[in-house]
């Protein structure tokens, strides 16, 4: 509050001061260098803002990045202010001489929002101080637009007293740090014409690939469809790498845009990729490996249509300020399509099969992989020396676009330029070349260190050759940023090292999970060409020797691929049941990533996946768990989180383990849960990973306490699973319920239908209504969606709702039939329905299923494995104690019927209270039954209460 009083004192003292002096400040010789000392500066000062870095924080998180960049003929500067936390910018702020017409004139305000819109910035701020306008810039930009579009707020200086609430509690520092700037975006989102840089590229580049895989392909008829998919790409990523070059001032400006101008522009094009391919010695422009593209035929029309979309005023983009991350994400879209050639070899653009299984391509947020990257490189580098880092080494081994290969890299060169930053290293690292001087007390890494860092530390493999290239692209990009003209001619003139690193040793194209043992047994000239390139088998140890000399990996990151059973083809679904201990079943192909992630780590190495939680409950992956539990000290889990991935409803979980042999040492470790707040993460408690030793089929119970999992051992004395004494059917689903469902019984196929609002615990509520219900062998046309005998409906059963937070179940032994429930007849042994319902709907019971399964989505699979202690009838007291169940639930279903029917309050008081002491009495032979000590049966009743 006493910030804010402040603030609002030195804005009104600017304020003053401007208004004493307006006709100065508006001439056209006060210009705008002035204007941002004598004004603007202070004004964001005010605001909480260190504009001048007076803390002297490291370039990489300075709050305020101040551009001095000139202009460039034909080519808008960058904007003057970007304002950040954490070195994550947050709004650009540009600014003006008071003598310009902010409100009315296009030019300021196209500039300010192309640069905004193509960092992906939400809000950004136009002001000479005399005016001040806040864009959404969202809203793609077009030179067209006059200087009210997107503009969401407007004020000129004496206003600043009336509007500076709104300003404080939406610019100032301390409303980025509270979230109050973030719920304002929030509240202006999904706004007309709002359309985010990522999609909007995305387009581009499509429209791109479309374009020129059609004209490549008749050009060029002796392509391959291989070929054809490598050209395009090929091409399409030399022209985004030259463009952004261009716009960081590494390449002059207008190298590619001069090619619009006359013909052979294909042939100007692969000049400028081999002038690049000496510059650069980057795989990128590889033309020893790269034969196609020097010899294609491609139209002038289709290349100046590409060129010009990237040059202004055609595009809305400005490449120094795009994220690689944000085009990373582009990329990751992209690569979703693939190119299909038709018998006519004419193309088709379209869906990958396994993305289209997928249902799309989910792009990891960044927030995601900052904390992946935190819990696993930041932790393994945390007090070493560089010499020290040298030897670590980082793996995504489903690295597609590049997403976490860029977050480690990018941790790594944060931590080594605040090293050589330091008081007792600067002199050294200046000497050395590690880092060079770039203002005042401001330093950033060589480009010599950056290649150095890169090619030692970060490993990456994709079965994807596209996506292998994209990340080689992605991490080059990351390498370039921050260097101009000048820092790179100065490598080429002191340094025989070329500006670009070949990556081909660190990120390699192959699939992680198959070896070449997939094919012992065959020979060789047997294996078709198109199974081996799509099998695309990886032999670890071979293609990263130097890893392997030294025990492995350090650390393993990424999120792998997430494909069900019945979405694998049989061939590799064989391969995995063979290969991987942790693949069974209803499993998942993550299951085989993590196993291969723990394979490939060295010991105390860290791991860490963003992966669906399915694995931390359900049954098909008890295996997986008992791996985990068997190689890894668990470090954090995280509870969890929904709606991480855009249009997919996946619940997810980050897991960080340290591999360890000692099974000691294991058994005593502490598990860190944390729970996510918005994008943040804070630990939620602890758990000892010994707990998950104990618990039912091992399941990785976040909520347990210490006591609770002591019941396990007991509980599974003398028990089997309840799918082994039930036979389990499902109730009927209709075509069309008005059609088949009615209050009228017309013919003998009328039965008397039960809805699950009919029936609850002990009791069915028949309200009259029936099901036309033709059984299979009498049937002409399908009229049921589950088609069946009616035997299934007209037997003693048990009827339970089919997804529940509690089990809730009853007996009929009356034929109903059964509309959306589930079914459980008995099987031949001597276990009576009215035992199974009793310990069914027991508080028990009720305590293994929500504490044991979380998932209830498959409540089924949850509920046909709880443990139903057996009998041994032949003991009399066993035996007696089924009997007196039985009769209980007898008692219980009457009472039911004599509660529910009752008119009079007394009667239903009186009943009530009988029901309730048949409940306990039940409950307390089922604990009994299942050897419970009463400590445990606290646990179990303070649980459900």
């Amino acid at each position: 509050m006493a910030q804010k009083t402040e603030a609002r004192k030195s804005i009104k003292s600017l304020v003053d001061r401007f208004d004493r002096n307006i006709e100065q400040y508006k001439k056209t010789n006060y210009d705008e260098a002035n204007t941002r000392v004598d004004f603007i500066d202070p004004f964001f000062e005010a605001l909480g803002w260190d504009v001048a870095n007076k803390q002297g924080y490291a370039e990489q998180y300075r709050e305020v990045v101040r551009e001095a960049k000139v202009i460039t003929v034909g080519k808008l500067k960058a904007p003057d202010y970007s304002f950040r936390i954490g070195g994550i910018r947050k709004f650009f702020v540009e600014a003006k001489k008071p003598s310009i017409d902010l409100k009315r004139d296009v030019t300021p305000a196209f500039q300010l929002r192309r640069y905004a819109y193509t960092a992906k910035l939400p809000l950004s701020i136009l002001t000479d101080f005399d005016e001040f306008s806040v864009y959404d810039t969202r809203i793609k930009p077009s030179q067209k637009d006059s200087a009210s579009v997107s503009r969401i707020f407007y004020c000129n200086y004496k206003d600043y007293s009336k509007e500076f609430d709104f300003i404080f509690d939406t610019f100032s520092k301390e409303a980025i740090l509270t979230g109050s700037f973030d719920r304002y975006v929030e509240t202006t989102k999904n706004k007309r014409g709002t359309s985010e840089v990522d999609k909007e590229f995305l387009k581009l580049i499509d429209e791109w690939r479309e374009n020129l895989a059609k004209n490549i392909a008749i050009r060029n008829l002796q392509l391959s469809l291989y070929e054809l998919n490598f050209a395009v790409q090929k091409i399409i990523d030399r022209i985004i790498f030259l463009r952004i070059a261009e716009d960081r001032q590494i390449e002059d400006y207008g190298k590619l845009q001069i090619l619009t101008n006359g013909a052979n522009v294909y042939g100007r094009l692969m000049q400028i990729f081999y002038h690049s391919d000496r510059r650069y010695n980057s795989g990128l422009f590889d033309f020893k490996k790269d034969c196609i593209t020097p010899n294609l035929t491609v139209d002038d029309k289709v290349l100046k249509q590409i060129i010009k979309s990237v040059y202004y005023p055609d595009s809305p983009y400005e490449f120094s300020v795009l994220d690689v991350e944000i085009l990373g994400n582009i990329y990751e879209q992209f690569l979703g399509k693939t190119v299909r050639l038709t018998p006519a070899h004419q193309v088709k653009v379209e869906e990958k099969p396994e993305v289209k299984k997928a249902g799309g391509v989910y792009y990891t947020p960044k927030y995601i992989v900052d904390y992946i990257v935190q819990n696993t490189v930041r932790e393994l580098i945390k007090k070493k020396t560089p010499k020290q880092i040298e030897k670590i080494k980082i793996l995504d081994p489903a690295c597609g676009s590049g997403s976490f290969l860029l977050g480690a890299y990018q941790c790594l060169l944060n931590y080594h330029l605040s090293w050589y930053s330091e008081e007792g290293h600067l002199k050294k690292a200046l000497k050395q070349g590690r880092i060079i001087q770039i203002g005042k007390d401001s330093y950033q890494l060589s480009i010599k260190e950056k290649q150095r860092i890169l090619t030692n530390n970060i490993f990456g493999v994709d079965i994807d050759s596209q996506a292998v290239e994209v990340s080689k692209l992605s991490l080059l990009l990351k390498l370039l940023e921050g260097e101009t003209e000048e820092s790179t001619g100065r490598l080429f003139k002191y340094s025989q090292i070329k500006l670009l690193p070949d990556l081909s040793n660190n990120i390699k194209c192959g699939n992680s999970l198959i070896g070449t043992d997939y094919f012992e047994g065959r020979i060789t000239g047997t294996i078709d060409e198109d199974e081996l390139r799509k099998i695309n088998p990886f032999d670890w140890q071979k293609e990263f020797p130097e890893v392997f000399a030294q025990g492995g990996f350090d650390a393993v990151i990424g999120n792998p691929p997430y494909v069900r059973p019945h979405h694998i083809e049989k061939n590799w679904k064989g391969y995995f049941w063979k290969r991987y201990d942790v693949f069974k079943a209803k499993s998942d192909v993550y299951a085989c990533f993590i196993q291969r992630g723990i394979e490939l780590l060295k010991e105390k190495g860290l791991f860490s996946f963003i992966v669906s939680a399915t694995w931390l409950s359900l049954e098909s992956f008890g295996n997986l768990r008992n791996y985990i539990l068997s190689k890894c000290c668990i470090k954090k889990l995280s509870k969890p989180i929904k709606k991480v991935f855009q249009n997919a409803t996946v619940e997810t979980i980050i897991f960080v383990f340290e591999k360890d042999s000692k099974e000691k040492k294991r058994k005593k470790n502490k598990i860190q849960i944390i729970d996510r707040m918005d994008d943040k993460f804070q630990s939620y408690g602890q758990i000892y990973q010994s707990d998950f030793y104990s618990t039912y089929l091992n399941v990785f119970d976040l909520s347990i306490g210490r006591k609770g999992i002591k019941l396990s051992p007991n509980i599974l004395k003398k028990t089997m699973p309840l799918r082994d004494c039930v036979t389990f059917f499902y109730g009927l689903k209709t075509a069309d319920d008005k059609k088949f469902l009615s209050f009228n019984a017309s013919t003998l196929h009328h039965k008397q239908l039960l809805r699950r609002s009919d029936f609850s615990r002990y009791f069915i509520d028949y309200k009259g209504e029936y099901v036309w219900y033709v059984p299979d062998k009498m049937r002409r046309n399908k009229s049921t969606a589950r088609p069946g005998e009616s035997d299934r409906f007209e037997n003693p059963k048990i009827i339970i709702l089919d997804i529940a937070k509690r089990l809730v179940a009853t007996y009929d032994d009356e034929n109903y039939y059964i509309k959306d429930a589930l079914i459980l007849h008995q099987k031949e042994n001597r276990l009576s329905l009215k035992y199974i319902l009793s310990l069914i709907n027991s508080v028990l019971m009720n305590y293994l299923y929500t504490k044991t399964f979380l998932t209830l989505s498959v409540a089924k699979n949850a509920f046909l494995q709880l443990p139903i202690r057996t009998i041994d009838f032949s003991n009399p007291n066993e035996k007696k104690m089924h009997d007196n169940l039985v009769a209980m639930i007898d008692k219980i279903l009457k009472l039911q019927k004599k509660y529910h029917n009752a008119r009079l309050e007394q009667d239903k008081k009186l009943y009530k209270t009988q029901l309730d002491l048949l409940d306990h009495q039940i409950d307390s032979l089922v604990y009994k039954l299942y050897g419970l000590t009463e400590e445990e049966i606290k646990i179990v009743e303070g649980y459900s209460n």
